[in-house]
């Protein structure tokens, strides 16, 4: 399918511990009527929870952790394109970088307290959500984290954000929190909006068609159902080519192409006695396209329903349905490179990488009374499956049979989960208030494949150079294949599964009118490497009505992704070819790999809730999070970087001048934190009423331990973990993140004020050439700073009569853009580049504009 033009016309419960909700526009339950929104948000200390215990549900003013609470008008006044977008904007410890790779550019994945994306576990209505298909999803290595920006925003009730681990209650992942997803449940009403904006720059256009509705069904039943459109357009911010990069052969005084000085990919110059082509001088110095937000086509849809089957029971039911198509511009090959067939190319080609991609899930189940006790039996499957392709490129080995069009592979990830929940209250005679007993099993089967791409895709064709002063010249392995993204090869085809279960215990108690108790203890078996026992132990010690303690003990784990254990690929450079091989495999093992472990957590945190006047709130929370044994991936080794190293590629059957990578349980690191949230509302009389939000955190990361170098690599004086590395694992969020909300009501008028303030987010580079005078003199890695940015986002809205409403929002009003990158990390054909990774990149300031009606 060809990429889109650059224009359209227009168109649970679980625990308890530290914090209160500090997101900016953390509010309250379901948007219910039209005057609820008009007079703005429930209470957050006032919403009953269901995420962080397996007790009864118990309001926010009464966690024992830190929950924040976003509800469905929040989501609509973020103005966000996906959910993930909604977190960034409103939840201080959500992270959400943005990257200009490859993939991992078009599916994108959160971090939440600095740790990995797959630290975070997605409940949809307290159950687990299966994980994206595709392997380090969002550029977070061997991540594969549930997709949340596949599930409709317009379907949502309200999010509950656990900012605290909870292994114990729901199992592998949940190491930094908790992200349940509360679709809708009404019977009856609906919505239906539209919503259309662009960047300031004038591209990147936006547009959101939502619209859901609930019925009646049965005695006392219902279905509600949720569809939503999101089309974005592509921005570009790539820097034009400098002048002196050639994009053609030089001419000789005879008028024939000449080689070019330096180096033909990277950094072509003019030889001695050599003129340019006249070609150069219409060029299109804008050829790079690839910086800047991808353009993607999402749609979504969700059907909710209960049906009572007696008095006490119910059955139910959800489905989520999502299809997305995203493209990702890539590199510009100038017409005087090896890789350009000249004939089919003659002024060079820009690949578009296309990721064509369906997710489908449903969940149903019965749950009822029988007796004393509650229970609940549920059974749901996932399933996310990507097709790539590659348009506009070409395989250079093929000469001019070579296509331009490749299938580069399927990757497919699925999961069946079946679980039992069981609850009821026991009297005791030393307790105030009956003792909640909690218990439950879960069974699951998760299943990844790998699938082969088109033959050209991969292989090598021996075609050597076409014409131009190289023609004849034998092309190397590592131009076999499609460029920019050479396709799966049969040897990387894999089809692997694994099943888990677990059973699980929670008792909760309150040990007189003041202090709470809440214990929960987990052990988990899988197929694939063993067994992990869990335990948690939370409270909360009222002082007085006013003021109150809370703590978290906990230990939790990760399993090693599916796709971690099983992924391999092989993708072509200019002159070598780089390698992901299977950790268990034999190539790996003879490399010094060893087989994956599971990463374990231990975690604890100390807060205080305070009402320090009334109508207000304040929360501060510590934490310390120690994980061990963190999955990512090893240094990449290969001749060019470690001599001496070719010989042990070549002893595992690869090229001598292949790069080999794998992954390893790379790290133990530490991450210690504070988070703070101040809220309340002031009654303005006839002015109306003013709620304002005050929230702060701040994180801090280091290593801990590193895996051991394999002996067979301590040779060459190869670092199985590299400092780079290193530095990615504990840099990818702001040390510091303050937001500051301002939401003011008057009859049918709304506006909102939100300031977001980022702190330093450390980056590092190396220099293809250390500068050897400047500020950067001697410098083999580099570091900058990309944060240190303020970001201010206002609305303006207004109810209409006859169920209307319309609101204006703009995002990033003052054009704020992220920090260009030192002078000597540029490339050759560069003036200048926009960092990447940051929360926000070179697109700048945008807005919109939303009509919305309801029944």
């Amino acid at each position: 399918m060809p990429h889109p033009p650059r224009r359209h016309p227009l168109p649970a419960t679980l625990f308890s511990i530290l914090v209160l909700p500090f997101a900016a526009t953390a509010a309250g339950g379901p948007d219910a009527d039209a005057s609820a929104d008009a007079a703005g948000h429930a209470a957050t200390l006032d919403t009953v929870t269901v995420t962080g215990t397996r007790a009864t549900g118990r309001t926010v003013r009464e966690s024992a952790a830190p929950i924040d609470i976003i509800s469905a008008e929040d989501i609509r006044a973020a103005n966000a394109t996906s959910l993930l977008d909604v977190l960034n904007t409103t939840v201080p410890s959500f992270n959400l970088p943005l990257e200009t790779g490859d993939l991992n550019s078009m599916v994108r994945a959160g971090q939440l307290r600095g740790l990995n994306a797959s630290h975070v576990l997605v409940l949809i209505d307290g159950k687990r959500r299966h994980s994206t298909a595709l392997l380090g999803a969002g550029g977070f290595g061997g991540a594969s984290p549930a997709d949340l920006a596949l599930i409709p925003t317009g379907a949502i009730e309200r999010i509950e954000v656990l900012r605290d681990g909870a292994s114990a209650i729901y199992g592998s992942d949940a190491i930094a929190g908790v992200i349940n997803v509360v679709t809708n449940k009404r019977r009856e009403g609906g919505n239906v909006s539209y919503r259309d904006g662009q960047y300031f720059a004038g591209d990147g256009r936006a547009r959101v068609i939502q619209a859901d509705a609930g019925f009646g069904i049965g005695d006392g039943g219902y279905l509600h159902l949720a569809a939503q459109i999101d089309d974005q357009e592509a921005t570009d911010y790539t820097s034009p080519a400098r002048d002196s990069f050639l994009y053609y052969f030089p001419r000789d005084a005879a008028g024939n192409p000449v080689r070019p000085g330096g180096n033909q990919a990277s950094n072509p110059t003019l030889p001695a006695g050599a003129t340019a082509d006249p070609r150069e001088a219409t060029r299109d110095n804008h050829a790079w396209q690839n910086r800047g937000i991808r353009a993607f086509r999402t749609k979504t849809a969700t059907a909710n329903a209960s049906l009572p089957l007696g008095a006490t029971t119910e059955a139910y039911g959800l489905l989520t349905l999502a299809k997305r198509d995203a493209w990702a511009p890539q590199n510009f090959r100038q017409p005087l490179r090896n890789e350009v067939v000249r004939a089919i190319h003659p002024d060079g080609f820009a690949p578009t990488e296309h990721l064509d991609e369906e997710d489908g899930a449903f969940t149903v189940g019965v749950r009822g009374q029988l007796g004393e006790w509650d229970w609940d039996l549920s059974s749901g499957h996932g399933r996310d499956t990507i097709d790539i392709n590659l348009h506009d490129s070409i395989n250079p080995t093929y000469g001019v049979d070579s296509q331009t069009d490749f299938y580069i592979g399927r990757l497919r990830y699925s999961a069946w989960t079946h679980n039992l929940d069981l609850r009821r209250r026991l009297q005791t005679g030393w307790l105030a208030a009956p003792l909640e007993f909690s218990a439950g099993a879960e069974y699951r089967d998760e299943g990844y494949r790998i699938g082969a791409g088109d033959l050209q895709s991969y292989t090598h064709g021996g075609q050597p150079v076409l014409d131009g002063p190289y023609a004849g010249t034998v092309l190397g392995a590592g131009l076999g294949g499609a460029q920019a993204l050479p396709g799966f090869r049969p040897e990387d085809e894999v089809d692997v599964s694994r099943n888990s279960s677990a059973v699980y215990a929670g008792v909760a108690a309150d040990v007189g009118t003041r202090w709470r108790i809440d214990l929960a203890a987990r052990h988990e078996r899988y197929s694939d490497f063993g067994s992990e026992t869990t335990g948690r132990l939370s409270t909360r010690f009222e002082i007085n009505p006013r003021v109150a303690l809370r703590g978290t003990i906990s230990n939790g784990f990760q399993a090693p992704s599916l796709a971690a254990q099983a992924y391999r690929n092989t993708s072509n450079g200019n002159f070598f070819t780089d390698h992901v091989v299977q950790a268990g495999s034999p190539q790996a093992v003879a490399l010094g790999a060893q087989p994956l472990r599971p990463e374990t957590s231990r975690s604890v945190s100390l807060g205080i809730v305070a009402e320090p006047w009334i109508g207000t709130s304040l929360t501060v929370d510590a934490y310390r999070i120690d994980v061990d044994d963190r999955i990512a991936l090893s240094t990449t080794f290969r001749e060019g970087l470690y001599p001496g190293t070719g010989a042990l590629v070549t002893s595992v059957g690869l090229g001598a001048q292949d790069g080999v990578r794998y992954f390893i349980n790379a790290a133990d690191t530490r991450t210690e934190g504070v988070e703070a949230t101040l809220e309340g509302r002031f009654d303005l009389g006839r002015g109306g009423n003013l709620r304002w939000t005050l929230a702060t955190s701040h994180t801090r990361a280091e290593i801990t331990g590193l895996a051991d170098t394999p002996a067979v690599l301590a040779a060459y004086d190869v670092p199985v973990f590299s400092q780079g590395s290193q530095n990615e694992l504990l840099y990818k969020a702001p040390k510091s993140r303050q937001v500051l909300g301002l939401d003011w009501t008057l009859g049918r008028w709304r506006a909102g004020l939100r300031q977001s303030h980022y702190g330093t987010i450390q980056r590092y580079g190396s220099p293809t050439t250390v500068a050897t005078s400047g500020p950067y003199a001697g410098q083999a890695e580099i570091a900058y700073d990309i944060g240190g940015i303020w970001i201010t986002d206002v609305q303006l809205g207004a109810t209409l009569v006859g169920g209307w409403d319309v609101a204006v929002n703009a995002n990033n009003i003052f054009d704020r853009k992220v920090t260009r990158l030192p002078e000597p990390l540029l490339a050759a054909n560069e003036y200048y580049r926009y960092a990447n990774g940051g929360p926000i990149d070179g697109s700048g300031g945008a807005w919109s504009a939303t009509l919305r009606y309801r029944w």
